[in-house]
């Protein structure tokens, strides 16, 4: 995606590699990104040769829980409900969190009530984005062999508003 008007680019890649340890930002070596895409297409491999100053990350994934709230204390976000990043979803669960939590301690005289019931209405919804987030890279993402194809053969069977309407519920509301 583009930055700084257009005269930056960030480009972010995805594989499974099961590292044995977490890291954050460790610095990677071109041939290392390429060695772990050599059987992508030519044109994919064509943009990740214009990639430099390469940083990978170990994403986090479990399933959702339901104690946000320890007395006074209260999560949002990824520490409330880490997702990966296959939706797309994390800062704006983060956001949602933010908002429905003001306004739990706005509409409560009693801030256990308020952070009790923005954990009851926020965790549905972030326990449903979760699971989907895994889902959607396990089964659309990375898929190999008869998985990928049948990946395809329902993803070109439904229309533009079909899928539309599928993903109606994160977005409309």
């Amino acid at each position: 995606y583009p930055l700084s008007g257009w005269k930056v680019f960030n480009l972010a890649i995805t594989c499974h590699n099961d590292p044995l340890e977490a890291f954050a930002a460790r610095p990677v070596s071109h041939d290392e990104v390429l060695e772990n895409f050599r059987d992508i297409h030519p044109r994919a491999k064509a943009i990740i040769h214009h990639g430099k100053d390469w940083k990978a990350w170990v994403t986090c994934d479990r399933d959702p829980i339901e104690r946000w709230v320890d007395g006074r204390v209260v999560l949002l976000g990824d520490a409330a409900h880490p997702m990966l990043q296959y939706f797309a979803q994390g800062a704006c669960q983060a956001m949602e969190d933010a908002v429905c939590l003001s306004h739990m301690l706005a509409n409560h005289d009693d801030q256990s009530a308020a952070l009790d019931a923005y954990r009851a209405q926020r965790f549905p919804r972030t326990a449903q984005v979760q699971l989907m987030s895994r889902a959607i890279g396990e089964h659309v993402y990375h898929p190999a062999g008869d998985h990928a194809r049948i990946r395809n053969a329902i993803m070109s069977a439904k229309s533009q508003n079909e899928w539309c309407d599928d993903i109606a519920w994160l977005y409309g509301g």
